[in-house]
C-alpha cells in the first residue's frame, strides 16, 4: 500500500480512529492486524516471510535469555519455556538468526546477481552454457525488516535489551505499518520505550504529526516527483546529451532520492506520532553540507547508525591500525553498496563513497585544513560545499545508472570524455577537443546556453537552484521554529503553501517511492 494512494488515506483514517477507541492489549492486537493488512496489499504471500523472521527471532531472543538463566543463575525462575528453550547455547540462538535473515535476504535479493557474477567470471558464461537467472520477486521492504528484526536478536544477546515475552509487541515492533516498507530502521528500545509509556496524543502531538506528513507529501509530489521528469529523461539516453545535462542528471537524482526518501520517512514519522510513537530523524538536511564525512553524518541515519554498532564498531571500529581502519571502512562501503542493490554500479557507487571519505580524512588530518578552516572564511566555505556537491554528483550517476558502462559513459560525458572506461586512450581527445572545445562555447554563446546545455533545460536548472535553497533555508530554520506557540499563524502559513503546490505542481503521475526497490 502506498503512501500516495487513496486506499492508505482510507485505511489511514479508519486504522487511526480505531486505534484510538481502543484501549491496552486489544489496541496492539488491532494495529498489529491492520499493519499485516498494508504490507500484504502489496503481495498477500510475502506475509509468510516476514512471519517467519518475526517468530524465529521471538524465540531466538527468548532462547538467548533462557540460556542466561540456567547458566548464569540470576536468580529468576526459569519458566517451562525457559527450560525447553535453554537446550542450546545462546550463541547458537543469535547465529540461526543471523544466518536465518541474512539468507532469506540473500536468497531474494541477491541470488541472480550471484548467478551474474557466476557467469562474468566463467569463460563460457556469456554463451548459451551460461546460469540462467532465476525467477524471484524482491519482496518489498525485506532489507529493512530483517535487519530490524535481527539489531533485537543481537541486542538480547549482548545483554543491553531484555527480551519481550508478550509476541504480541514484539510482532507489532517488527510489523509496525509506518516504518515497514521503507525505514526507518527503528531500534527496540525506541519503539518499545512508547509502547509502554505511551501517553495520550495531544494538541501539540496532532501539530507535529500532521506538519511532518504534509512535508513528506511536499517533498515526494512536488520535488522529488519533478526532479525525476528531467531525471528520466537525461537517462534514457545519455550518450545523445551535452556534458552539462550529465550534471543536471547526477543533481536532479541527488535530489529526487533525497526528497523522495525523506519524504517517505516524514510520512512515515508523521503517521507514527499521531499513534503516540516518536521515531528518531533520518535525514539531517544532508545536502546542506561541506564535506563528505558531514553528508554521512545527517543521510539516512537508521542505517548508517546501524552498520556502524552491528558492522563497524565489531570489525573494531577505530581501535585498529591505519591499514585495517581503512580496509575494515572499505568492507563496510561495499557492503552499505550490495545492501542498496544487487548490481556492480551499486558496488562502484559504495567504493566512490569510501574513496571521498579516505580523502577527506587524510586531508582533515593536515595543516592546510585546520589553516582554511580557521581563515578561509566564507569563500572557503561555498568552496568546499561546491566540492561537495561536485564528488557527491559522480555517485549519484553510479547509484542512478542501470549498470557500470552506462555510468562510467556518463560520468565520462561529463567531464567532456566519450567514456571513463576509455580515460587513456580519450585524454588528448578531451584536452583538445571537447575541453577547447567547451571554453569556445563559452566565449560564442555566452554563460547561459553554456551552463544550460541548451535551452531545453533551462527550466529545470532554475529548479535545482531554488530545490538548494529550499535545503539551506530549513537547515537553518528548522520545523521546530514553527511548531513554537508564537510562530503558529507561519506554520499555517507554510502548511497551506505546501498543500496547495502538492494540488497545483505535482507531475501527472507519481511512480513508488525509489527505496521500495531496496
Amino acid at each position: 500500500m502506498n503512501f500516495t494512494s487513496f486506499h492508505f488515506v482510507a485505511f489511514f483514517f479508519v486504522t487511526l480512529i480505531l486505534g484510538h477507541l481502543l484501549k491496552n492489549r486489544i489496541q496492539r492486537i488491532f494495529l498489529l492486524l491492520a499493519s499485516y493488512y498494508f504490507y500484504g496489499a502489496f503481495e498477500p504471500t510475502y506475509l509468510i516471510l516476514i512471519l517467519a523472521s518475526s517468530f524465529l527471532d521471538y524465540f531466538s531472543a527468548l532462547g538467548i535469555q533462557a540460556r542466561r538463566l540456567l547458566v548464569d543463575d540470576t536468580g529468576q525462575t526459569p519458566t517451562a519455556l525457559d527450560r525447553t528453550l535453554a537446550v542450546l547455547p545462546g550463541r547458537a540462538y543469535l547465529w540461526l538468526s543471523i544466518v536465518f535473515n541474512l539468507g532469506m535476504l540473500a536468497y531474494f535479493k541477491y541470488t541472480n546477481f550471484g548467478i551474474t557474477v557466476l557467469n562474468d567470471a566463467l569463460p563460457f558464461g556469456d554463451t548459451i552454457f551460461s546460469w540462467p537467472a532465476a525467477n524471484i520477486l524482491l519482496p518489498i521492504g525485506i532489507s529493512f525488516y530483517t535487519f530490524q528484526s535481527l539489531s533485537y536478536t543481537i541486542d538480547v544477546y549482548r545483554g543491553t535489551l531484555e527480551p519481550r515475552r508478550d509476541a504480541i509487541d514484539f510482532l507489532l515492533y517488527v510489523a509496525f505499518f509506518p516504518q515497514l516498507v521503507a525505514g526507518p530502521i527503528v531500534r527496540a528500545p525506541t519503539f518499545f520505550r512508547d509502547l509502554d509509556e505511551r501517553p495520550a496524543v495531544r494538541h501539540n502531538d496532532m501539530i507535529v504529526g500532521l506538519t511532518r506528513i504534509v512535508v513528506g507529501f511536499f517533498r515526494k509530489l512536488v520535488l522529488a516527483d519533478n526532479a525525476g521528469v528531467i531525471v528520466q529523461i537525461l537517462y534514457t539516453s545519455p550518450d545523445q546529451r551535452h556534458w552539462a545535462d550529465m550534471w543536471l542528471a547526477a543533481l536532479a537524482f541527488g535530489f529526487q532520492v533525497y526528497f523522495d526518501f525523506a519524504g517517505y520517512t516524514d510520512i512515515a514519522r508523521g503517521v507514527a506520532r499521531l499513534f503516540g510513537f516518536e521515531f528518531d530523524v533520518n535525514f539531517n538536511y544532508p545536502m546542506a553540507v561541506r564535506n563528505i564525512a558531514e553528508h554521512w553524518q545527517r543521510w539516512h541515519l537508521s542505517l548508517t547508525t546501524w552498520i556502524r554498532d552491528y558492522m563497524y564498531i565489531p570489525l573494531g571500529g577505530n581501535r585498529v591500525s591505519a591499514p585495517r581502519l581503512y580496509f575494515n571502512m572499505l568492507l563496510i562501503w561495499v557492503a552499505t553498496g550490495i545492501w542498496h542493490g544487487p548490481a556492480y554500479h551499486y558496488i562502484a557507487w559504495g567504493v566512490s563513497q569510501w574513496v571521498m571519505i579516505i580523502m577527506h580524512r587524510l586531508y582533515s588530518q593536515t595543516r592546510l585544513c585546520l589553516w582554511l578552516n580557521t581563515n578561509g572564511g566564507r569563500s572557503y566555505d561555498v568552496f568546499a560545499r561546491v566540492l561537495t556537491m561536485f564528488g557527491l554528483c559522480s555517485g549519484f550517476i553510479y547509484f542512478r545508472a542501470p549498470d557500470l558502462d552506462t555510468a562510467h559513459l556518463m560520468i565520462g560525458r561529463a567531464f567532456g570524455m566519450y567514456n571513463l572506461a576509455l580515460l587513456p586512450g580519450a585524454f588528448w581527445d578531451y584536452l583538445f577537443h571537447s575541453g577547447a572545445w567547451a571554453a569556445v562555447q563559452l566565449a560564442i554563446y555566452g554563460p547561459a546556453d553554456f551552463v544550460t546545455g541548451g535551452p531545453d533545460f533551462k527550466s529545470y536548472w532554475i529548479m535545482i537552484v531554488l530545490m538548494f535553497v529550499y535545503e539551506y533555508i530549513f537547515n537553518y530554520v528548522r520545523l521546530d521554529y514553527f511548531w513554537e506557540e508564537r510562530n503558529r499563524w507561519k506554520l499555517v502559513a507554510l502548511l497551506c503553501a505546501m498543500v496547495f503546490m502538492v494540488a497545483t505542481l505535482q507531475p501527472a503521475s507519481s511512480p513508488d517511492f525509489i527505496y521500495f526497490q531496496f
